[in-house]
């Protein structure tokens, strides 16, 4: 028997019984110099579902899910000189299920000290890990949803606070840092204790009440409301506590209150013909916040100093002449505190005749009419930001520009539109849209100083504006500053995002005498601003509005083009540098237009991009460049790659996967055939769902490249972070490539880099045999260009597909 086939009983470390290494949870395992497994023990099995005599002779890399990870784990372990090394590693059954284990290892030496291999344990942490990630991402959502919630939350685990709100940390005044090594029992005061582990052995899940205890050990009643949850697979209490200590004060005074106070729930008093208060109801101390002793036996006019003495002379002279009076005042309680008062004072007849005595009835209005101002606020203040919103912003241009016609001054309007707002709101949710507009709000603010208007005219567009100019120099530094500002990141619930502002400027009397034709020049100025790169300012010109014009009238008839034979696809070869041969095509769109003519795509794409219509032209280009692809490859061309470039608007619309699974359904062509462009722009937006889909598209089998790669961030993290297949040099980078050293060191670079990374490199626009020849020495893969073929219509690729170029 060979030794591959047989445990060496001298392998086994001694003292060690095999009946406990079966038991042991650990798998415990030698490996010699060479990586080879050389003894496992017996319980390898019931963890990775080999058995001992499969692993033995075998790499240990077999078992990594990342096999390169080995030779960085083992290297660690070699300069750790014999002491024990940790490492946590996702690995790889026998039946292909991935565990997490932790790696637990040493580094042995023969006696001239050389490298002899590794001795270690592994254990299966799977179930540890996974609890983990459920903490991590639950700990996201909890601290979005709980930081927001005004009661003290906190989650403890067997009595072990794990995590809790701000408010939690506010009522308790501990720091978050202490409270997370603090167990739930440490807020409850002492005589409590009992009854709340009682609580939480019952499983209540019913609000009581407790005493609780701060930091600085001050004892205050709180009710608990805690229910049973489950992170992962544990078992946590979810806790919502409320702070009992006014209730319980104002508890304690309506009881005193009920006592003795008459059942009117507005306050009373009865003032004699003198002018004196003769009574006053429980309710009237509560209401004015005089005490009855105050107030019995004293002027009227006590309650009301100062401007509301106008309104009680005349309360008093409707009283004596006509019986009665009633309206609103306002007056300045005991303490200090404003308040509305509705008085309304009758004549009373007194029994008996004796005397004359009037009632006055009082209600405290002040909440009401709070409400009414703040309705008036809302009709004219933006809710979330409280900037002034587009009803006043208008009134208050057309103000400035009154004032600015009588003096021969000037007016400036700025419309600043926050750059890849939809983005960031639809990838993480409309609380961190939120707080981007209000922390956007303060910027412009600041950036506009004392003398400028900020108002928000609606979703991520506001408005500036500068009255009182001589000149358009302060709002050029003011929409510079507006820039600066906005460059810097915005810190929001830990995360730093980034949201430039574009900005028009249109100055009055320059660029429009009403605020309606200021504001549509500034916006037409804002647009330039995104068409010219977005993160700077435009001030408006007569072309602009020509533009726009040319724009809308554009924007029309795409969408009249949508279902016509007005679109058509070209394509254009892509040549393997080596063999000469074409191994696949490009799809191009072009746009003949009755009324515009043959329109350039870098003209009528960013339009369709913009107005939504890519999306279903979109879909048309997959779908007939799928039945042209199917056919070339039914004629003999079985690995032809067909490249189709995707545009950010296609990729966030829901129904985009669908889209690609129907035209390959429909046309039989098989998704190895077909690669998808993606631009960087794409990227940049940093979404979440982005990753889930080009995942998904890699799953379906579908290649992907990175499309134009160099012309903008070029991250090279996208090229570690996605599943790219292939890297696409901009045609920019050939045109000068051999006379301009930079820009053929460049070109060299991307090529190295993207062999290291196994990427296959797609060259554009190349347009002679030396450029070609350039290529061929640094190993491109792929040409494409002008050198080869111009784009040509369906019907002229297969001869092409036939060719040799040399």
């Amino acid at each position: 028997m060979s030794q591959a086939t047989e445990v060496p009983e001298s392998r086994i470390p001694a003292g060690l019984h095999v009946a406990l290494l079966r038991d042991l949870p650990d798998v415990l395992y030698s490996i010699d110099a060479d990586g080879c497994f050389i003894w496992v023990s017996p319980n390898a099995e019931a963890v990775f579902g080999y058995s001992p005599l499969e692993l033995i002779g075998t790499p240990a890399a077999r078992m990594y899910s990342r096999p390169e990870l080995r030779a960085e784990t083992a290297t660690r372990i070699r300069e750790a000189r014999g002491r024990a090394v940790r490492a946590e590693m996702e690995m790889r059954r026998k039946d292909g299920v991935s565990i997490w284990t932790a790696i637990y290892a040493c580094a042995h030496f023969d006696a001239e000290g050389g490298f002899a291999g590794i001795n270690g344990a592994i254990r299966d942490i799977t179930e540890v890990w996974q609890t983990r990630k459920t903490l991590e991402d639950s700990e996201d959502r909890f601290r979005r949803l709980s930081d927001v919630a005004t009661e003290a939350i906190c989650i403890h685990f067997e009595g072990k606070i794990i995590d809790m709100n701000k408010a939690f940390e506010t009522l308790f005044a501990y720091p978050r840092d202490e409270l997370l090594t603090m167990w739930a029992w440490d807020v409850i005061d002492p005589r409590d204790i009992g009854l709340a582990k009682s609580m939480v052995a019952q499983q209540y899940e019913a609000p009581y009440e407790v005493r609780g205890i701060r930091k600085d050990g001050s004892v205050f009643p709180m009710e608990i409301y805690s229910k049973h949850s489950w992170m992962g697979e544990k078992s946590v209490r979810v806790t919502s506590i409320r702070d009992l200590t006014q209730s319980k004060k104002a508890e304690d005074s309506v009881r005193l209150l009920s006592q003795a106070v008459e059942q009117s729930p507005v306050a009373v008093a009865v003032v004699g013909g003198d002018a004196v208060v003769q009574y006053v109801n429980s309710a009237h101390a509560a209401i004015t916040g005089y005490p009855q002793a105050q107030v019995v036996g004293k002027p009227l006019s006590g309650l009301y100093p100062g401007k509301a003495r106008s309104t009680l002379d005349d309360l008093w002279r409707s009283l004596l002449t006509l019986g009665e009076w009633q309206g609103e005042v306002h007056v300045r309680r005991q303490d200090g505190a404003g308040q509305w008062q509705r008085v309304h004072g009758s004549k009373v007849a007194t029994p008996g005749g004796g005397g004359t005595h009037y009632l006055l009835q009082i209600e405290d209005v002040t909440l009401r009419k709070d409400q009414e101002r703040r309705l008036q606020h809302q009709a004219m203040f933006d809710g979330l930001t409280d900037l002034p919103n587009r009803v006043q912003a208008l009134d208050r241009l057309s103000r400035e520009i009154d004032l600015a016609r009588e003096r021969e001054r000037k007016v400036a309007l700025l419309f600043v539109d926050l750059d890849e707002f939809k983005a960031i709101n639809d990838s993480l949710g409309h609380e961190y849209g939120d707080e981007l507009l209000v922390l956007a709000s303060e910027r412009l603010r600041k950036a506009a100083g004392d003398g400028g208007t900020v108002a928000r005219f609606g979703g991520d567009e506001f408005l500036v504006i500068l009255g009182d100019l001589e000149d358009g120099a302060t709002p050029q530094r003011v929409a510079a500053g507006i820039v600066e500002r906005f460059s810097r990141p915005f810190a929001i619930s830990r995360r730093d995002l980034i949201a430039t502002a574009s900005i028009g400027l249109a100055i009055y009397p320059d660029d429009g005498h009403t605020p309606q034709t200021l504001l549509r020049n500034a916006d037409i100025a804002m647009y330039q601003a995104k068409l010219a790169g977005r993160n700077r300012f435009c001030f408006f010109t007569s072309r602009m509005n020509e533009e726009a014009e040319a724009r809308l009238r554009m924007e029309g008839e795409l969408r009249r083009a949508v279902g016509t034979d007005q679109f058509h696809l070209a394509y254009q070869p892509l040549v393997d540098v080596k063999s000469g041969r074409a191994v696949g095509v490009e799809a191009l769109l072009r746009w003949s237009n009755p009324e515009l003519g043959n329109v350039p795509p870098d003209r009528f794409i960013p339009q369709a991009e913009t107005c939504g219509v890519i999306v279903a032209i979109g879909r048309m280009v997959l779908e007939t460049a799928c039945r042209d692809a199917r056919r070339w490859v039914d004629a003999g061309h079985a690995d032809l790659r067909l490249c189709i470039n995707v545009s950010p608007r296609q990729f966030q619309d829901a129904g985009f996967l669908g889209h690609v699974r129907a035209a390959l359904a429909a046309s039989g062509l098989s998704p190895a055939n077909l690669e998808l462009e993606i631009t960087e722009g794409l990227l940049l937006t940093e979404r979440g769902d982005v990753d889930v889909l080009l995942r998904a598209l890699t799953d379906m089998g579908i290649q992907l490249s990175i499309d134009d790669f160099g012309t903008g961030y070029s991250s090279l993290s996208y090229l570690e972070r996605f599943p790219f297949d292939t890297l696409k040099i901009d045609r920019s980078f050939m045109i000068g490539m051999l006379e301009r050293q930079e820009r053929k060191v460049l070109v060299e670079t991307i090529v190295a880099m993207a062999s290291g990374l196994g990427l296959k490199v797609i060259a554009e626009g190349v347009e002679t045999v030396e450029q070609l020849a350039h290529l061929t020495a640094i190993n491109c893969d792929i040409a494409q260009g002008y050198l080869f073929s111009r784009p040509v219509p369906a019907t002229e690729i297969p001869p092409l597909l036939e060719r040799v170029y040399r």
